[in-house]
């Protein structure tokens, strides 16, 4: 194909075409420019070059999206009862420059170009349906084992493992949704993601893909995988502010519960609906379902639960401006995510209290619970927990009546929330809106939107470096 009849092509048929790169450059039939042929043939004679299992392996873990790991090639590799020998295979494909090897050893991955190449190999080998589920099953293990290490000390490991595999987990999603494996497969493959979307600020991703895999048909039954998909469809949404979508999902969520008596997943519900009632300023019917949980909770010995129920009376509370019956609340939030070392929970209870103690002018003690926050936000990645801290900063400066440096913080948050689709709920909106209408009426539109428009311009590193470097000078944070 030559370069002219790229130019000819519009955007969005060029973008149709993008995955087939031998047919865009090719024109379809092999007799494109020197350069296109003469790679399709490189690539062919290598091809031919390969030794049965080289071929087979080399076909195989075309299903990889963004690099795979040895123990993912040899589940590809590896056929059912046969002893393959997927280190040495892999190896020599290494050797024959089909597949690259990372600095650190640890991944594999093929060029995109090569990688197109292997996938015509295996659809023509009629292996590509079968290989794909084995996909799906691997990611699925994948995704469950990190599940439990997404709390508690190997968080971070487990962040970063995931984020490596980001593009295999939304391979196998797309596949379980394409076959029509949503009913178990895909269902438990979002559900076990849903803290990795929350926690790395992926917010509407996460929805986007719990809400194609309960739309597929084998997903319909009420059972108790569906029960929790919904549930991580309405967190998702809660947390997205769009509490009339939540409550919805949530609901449904209960009501299976309920018929399956699982108190389990009753308890773990009513939290996440009562703040989605809160969201919708029902105040009465969302303590209602939390006073509910939490005695759920309680009752089956619960502790992140019982924290979470806690946590969602203390904002309810603190909504309605009843910081007396909040403080306290929070304060045993604080006791039981210590005891069980649940550092994003930790993380909350801190914010929570540091904006208790700023209503009440205790600008020092606030100050030592976000240097806190910000350790935990370095060590864990924490994305919502370190744009809250930013959000509780804001106001943290704005009671020292440091005002532009309060709108600085509040225009990243803002930057940062339209990126993640995070919503502040109504207690913080509650504690930051006057606190920034402060600084408005001090610094004057033109003062609020240069300062505004100066923060929004930071990255998120160079945020957290300043917000760093202001928490460190406690002489600073003074009123």
């Amino acid at each position: 194909l030559a370069a002219a009849r790229v130019r000819a092509l519009s955007v969005d048929v060029i973008a149709a075409r993008i995955d087939d790169r031998f047919r865009l450059l090719t024109g379809g039939d092999r007799t494109g420019l020197p350069r296109q042929r003469t790679l399709r043939a490189l690539i062919d004679w290598s091809y031919e070059l390969l030794t049965p299992a080289e071929a087979a392996l080399f076909r195989k873990v075309a299903v990889f999206a963004g690099g795979f790991t040895l123990e993912a090639a040899e589940r590809a590799g590896g056929d059912d009862g046969e002893d393959a020998d997927v280190v040495g295979t892999l190896t020599h494909l290494v050797d024959k420059s089909l597949v690259e090897r990372d600095a650190t050893g640890d991944r594999y991955r093929l060029l995109e170009t090569v990688r197109q190449y292997a996938r015509e190999r295996l659809d023509d080998a009629g292996e590509a349906a079968s290989q794909r589920t084995r996909h799906v099953a691997f990611y699925l293990e994948y995704a469950q084992r990190a599940r439990p290490g997404l709390i508690g000390p190997q968080q971070a490991e487990w962040l970063a493992r995931l984020d490596a595999e980001r593009e295999n987990v939304l391979a196998a999603h797309a596949w379980s949704c394409e076959a029509d494996l949503a009913g178990c497969e895909g269902l438990q493959l979002v559900s076990a993601l849903r803290r990795y979307w929350i926690f790395r600020g992926l917010l509407a991703l996460g929805l986007t893909i719990t809400l194609e895999a309960l739309a597929c048909p084998s997903a319909q039954e009420p059972t108790l995988i569906r029960c929790e998909a919904l549930l991580d469809a309405g967190q998702l949404g809660a947390y997205m502010g769009r509490y009339e979508q939540a409550q919805h999902h949530l609901e449904q969520c209960l009501a299976i519960a309920r018929t399956l008596d699982d108190k389990v997943r009753i308890s773990a519900v009513l939290q996440p609906l009562g703040l989605a009632l809160l969201g919708r300023g029902e105040f009465a019917s969302a303590r209602r379902h939390l006073q509910e949980g939490l005695e759920l909770a309680e009752e089956l010995g619960t502790p992140r639960e019982i924290a979470g129920a806690l946590n969602a009376l203390a904002q309810t509370a603190r909504a309605e401006g009843d910081l007396a019956t909040a403080e306290p609340l929070y304060a045993r939030v604080l006791g039981i995510a210590r005891e069980s070392s649940d550092v994003d929970i930790i993380a909350v209870s801190l914010l929570n209290l540091a904006m208790v103690a700023i209503v009440g002018k205790s600008t020092a003690a606030a100050r030592d619970m976000l240097v806190e926050v910000l350790r935990i936000v370095d060590e864990s990645g924490l994305k919502p927990a370190a744009l809250s801290l930013l959000e509780v900063s804001a106001g943290l400066a704005a009671t020292c009546a440091q005002w532009t440096r309060a709108v600085r913080f509040f225009g990243v948050v803002e930057a940062q929330m339209a990126e993640t689709g995070l919503h502040r709920d109504p207690a913080d909106e509650a504690f930051l809106a006057p606190l920034i209408e402060s600084a408005l009426a001090h610094l004057g539109a033109g003062g609020f939107a240069e300062a505004s428009a100066a923060g929004r311009a930071l990255t998120y590193d160079q945020a957290i470096a300043e917000l760093r470097a202001w928490l460190e000078q406690p002489q600073a944070v003074s009123n």
